[in-house]
């Protein structure tokens, strides 16, 4: 039998540095512009700022320049000891991608600042500074299969009877729509039901499909979910899978290929609004009575710039649906790949609740200054964070999930 090596600490510390120097182009390429804190392509002042971390803590170190210096330090062994405040600086960080996507714009370099900081992410985890909370929703993920430390058996109970089949394509709710943003995947189900598409859950067999682990450096924690749930889909014999998370669409279609050193996947991964748009083009669905309603767009990080970095970004897709309905879209100044992140991503909303629920804040008043009161975006996390900012700001603001416009407009 050939032997299994199991690395120790120290090597997977040396593992871990060696993938950082695989960056040490990217670092010394930074001048420091700073052109990647800042919208590239409007004039209103109040909406320039385009990385939270930045804009809340002020200082360079928080920015993505002063991550990069942090990185190469490290790798060249400037940095021995990482202290309480190196940790913040580098967890703080919600993983939004706007940096990358600055830079790539406004410098014409591409380098891959969301993949690098994960990976930084993963160094200090490796070194032993993961967070508490981070600790946390690890533990709940393995031993419930969801972050959110409640029991397994839970996950479907949200499922209105005689709506699943054993047939068609498959229906990955993911963790927040299961346990506390039930309204999505209820509405998404049932939409589903009124366009006659046959779908089928994997119920006891749909795990966390890892996000939280990978966005804060749990790597290794992440691979058991991703084989589990890539096996379950594979059983089903499904060729499609749809999700209405943003996060779980990140992750089953990008991350997981990755991760388990696969060319491709046996099955296609689609967003519900890419899904939709598809029967819409098709003539499959119809809207015959428009729903009244203006509203702006929040376009999630994980299917805009994440999928953005491969060519894939979802942007057009859920106005296409929200105008079909009858929606009237009003933009932010900050949209699609120039778009403020909600603040929950990248372990933030758990581990640094105040300035999660500050970058959120920022976009209700964004939305608030083009004179509207609705926001609907496509993430069960943006909704929840988008909400506690709503409720905090005690304002008159609805925010709901495309989801659930595009279920009341099927009825």
């Amino acid at each position: 039998m050939k032997e299994v090596k199991i690395m120790k600490n120290d090597e997977k510390k040396r593992v871990r540095e060696m993938m950082l120097s695989d960056y040490l182009g990217e670092f010394y390429h930074c001048f420091h512009c700073h052109l990647c804190t800042v919208a590239d392509w409007h004039s209103l002042d109040r909406w320039l700022p385009i990385c939270p971390t930045f804009a809340y803590y002020g200082f360079e170190s928080f920015s993505a320049a002063g991550k990069v210096e942090i990185a190469r330090a490290l790798v060249e062994r400037e940095i021995n000891d990482v202290t309480p405040r190196i940790a913040q600086i580098i967890f703080s960080c919600t993983g939004c991608g706007a940096c990358f996507e600055q830079c790539r714009e406004l410098t014409g370099f591409k380098a891959n600042h969301t993949e690098i900081f994960e990976d930084l992410k993963e160094n200090l985890v490796e070194r032993g500074h993961a967070l508490p909370k981070h600790i946390g929703f690890a533990k709940s993920i393995e031993e419930n299969h969801n972050p959110y430390y409640e029991p397994h058996e839970a996950r479907f109970e949200w499922l209105e009877e005689g709506l699943a089949k054993d047939e068609g394509v498959v229906y990955f709710a993911g963790c927040t729509s299961s346990y506390r943003e039930q309204q999505i995947a209820k509405s998404t189900v049932r939409s589903l039901d009124a366009a006659d598409i046959p779908f089928r859950v994997l119920e006891e067999d749909e795990w966390c499909c890892g996000s939280p682990l990978l966005r804060t450096g749990q790597r290794e924690k992440a691979k058991e979910t991703a084989r589990h749930n890539v096996e379950a889909i594979k059983k089903t014999g499904a060729k499609t899978v749809i999700t209405s998370c943003a996060g779980c669409y990140r992750v089953l279609k990008s991350d997981y290929p990755k991760l388990l050193g696969l060319r491709r996947l046996a099955f296609d991964v689609v967003h519900s609004s890419q899904f939709f748009t598809s029967l819409i083009d098709e003539g499959k669905v119809k809207f015959d009575d428009k729903i009244d309603m203006t509203a702006t767009y929040h376009d999630p990080c994980h299917i805009g710039r994440h999928m953005g970095v491969y060519g894939e970004p979802v942007y057009e897709e859920p106005r296409k649906v929200l105008e079909e309905i009858g929606v009237d879209i009003v933009e932010m100044p900050r949209n699609r790949e120039n778009a403020w992140c909600c603040g929950s991503g990248g372990g933030v909303k758990s581990a640094f609740p105040d300035f999660s629920l500050w970058t959120a804040g920022e976009r209700v008043k964004e939305a608030e200054s083009v004179g509207v009161d609705t926001i609907v975006t496509s993430c069960p996390f943006c909704v929840r964070n988008l909400t506690d900012a709503v409720e905090e700001s005690g304002k008159p603001f609805k925010v709901y999930d495309l989801s659930e416009i595009l279920s009341e407009a099927l009825k």
